[in-house]
């Protein structure tokens, strides 16, 4: 059996977020239409540090980006979304909840912003980060 990619992981364990519309979560591509999701990998140093025994703590830098719609309320909706999604984030790592991956030591994100917009749609990208022990 195939092993899954670290980032496919990740996906799933996003699609298990409660707060996402149709729960489906793509790899490097957002649809073009509101409530579209993706997981998109951020070129970043990978080890942290190295053990002496050869191992490694490792990070996976992301963004999960969200395609909305935008207008002024919708704006405030949208933002609420963003912080009740590192909550989400925030309360799965704390109860050790985390993608299976193994050596999995965190999960944890930063403020999303904008990334870009329409006249209708906006995208939001909120920075993730997961850490991991990869043994020697």
């Amino acid at each position: 059996m195939e092993e899954k990619s670290k980032m496919e992981t990740i996906k799933e364990f996003i699609e298990k977020c409660p707060l996402l519309k149709k729960g489906k979560v793509n790899v490097d591509y957002i649809k073009d239409k509101p409530q579209s999701y993706s997981v998109d990998e951020t070129a970043t140093e990978t080890i942290l540090n190295k053990f002496t025994d050869g191992g490694s703590r490792r990070q996976i830098q992301f963004d999960f980006s969200i395609q909305a719609n935008f207008s002024i309320l919708e704006n405030i909706k949208n933002s609420k979304f963003c912080d009740d999604f590192l909550d989400w984030i925030e309360e799965e790592n704390n109860k050790g909840n985390l993608p299976s991956i193994k050596g999995a030591e965190e999960i944890k994100g930063n403020r999303g912003t904008i990334l870009q917009t329409t006249e209708t749609t906006a995208i939001y990208v909120i920075p993730l980060q997961f850490i991991y022990v990869k043994e020697a």
